[in-house]
């Protein structure tokens, strides 16, 4: 029993877990108040803090934590091209040329709004600037979501949100930050994560294009479980465990040739 909180110790997963509750509601977590939440020592904290950022959810700080921070965009785009454009391929395959697309922001997303630009009849809707400038010389109709611009050329925030129940998709290609058995899909940036929900909910069919490193990875903001989405598209078979759990789930998992 925890005698200074009155409750049962809380274990070190569980504790992790609550940890990056806190840190994506707050943003950035202190080690003097995690400790007292938790009723350990300020060096159970720290372990905690040092773990989770070997695991790439969080980025520690003096004194604490913060949101870890994605790699800037030119880096990732110039990363896993190939691979990239195999699973845009197989992705653009999956589209139809009369359909409402929803494409997502992230590198991969890019690839696809790239490889489907040369389609003349699609409605596309995003808020991703990187994503629908594929398509300024095309006949497809560009519905770009309004918000506050990200460095990512990304729009968010509720200018983004609000717009989205006047919309509907036949298809969502979402990009993620990692997707795991356990957390199913996680980003990094809570503010991109409020948009992608909202798009999940006019959207009849859910396609995430990621390629082999994201597959079992675990980033800080949770969007949803594995049951949110109807199709992996990757480049790659996925570990075993996350193969399972998509067996389970029902989703689909595609591995690019």
């Amino acid at each position: 029993m925890n005698q200074r909180e009155g409750r049962p110790a809380v274990s070190p997963a569980d504790r992790q877990r609550e940890i990056l509750a806190v840190l994506q509601s707050a943003r950035q977590v202190d080690v003097a108040s995690l400790a007292q939440r938790f009723g350990v020592s300020g060096m159970t904290i720290r372990r905690d803090l040092a773990e989770l950022d070997h695991a790439g959810q969080l980025h520690r700080v003096h004194g604490g934590a913060v949101l870890p921070r994605p790699p800037a965009y030119g880096s990732r785009a110039a990363a896993m091209t190939v691979e990239k454009a195999r699973i845009a391929k197989v992705v653009a395959d999956l589209v139809r040329d009369d359909q409402a697309l929803g494409i997502d922001s992230g590198t991969t997303c890019h690839a696809v709004a790239a490889e489907v630009s040369s389609r003349t009849d699609l409605t596309v809707v995003t808020n991703a600037l990187h994503a629908a400038v594929e398509f300024r010389d095309t006949p497809n109709r560009v519905v770009v979501l309004g918000g506050v611009m990200t460095r990512e050329l990304t729009l968010v925030n509720a200018g983004a949100t609000d717009a989205v129940p006047r919309v509907h998709l036949d298809t969502l290609v979402l990009g993620c930050g990692g997707i795991s058995a356990e957390r199913g899909l996680t980003y990094f940036d809570p503010a991109e994560v409020d948009v992608r929900r909202s798009l999940l909910v006019v959207a009849d069919r859910v396609i995430v294009a990621a390629d082999h490193t994201k597959l079992g990875r675990k980033t800080a903001i949770v969007l949803g479980g594995l049951d949110v989405i109807d199709m992996i598209v990757t480049d790659r078979p996925p570990p075993l465990p996350l193969s399972r759990a998509c067996e389970v789930a029902g989703v689909q998992v595609t591995v690019a040739p």
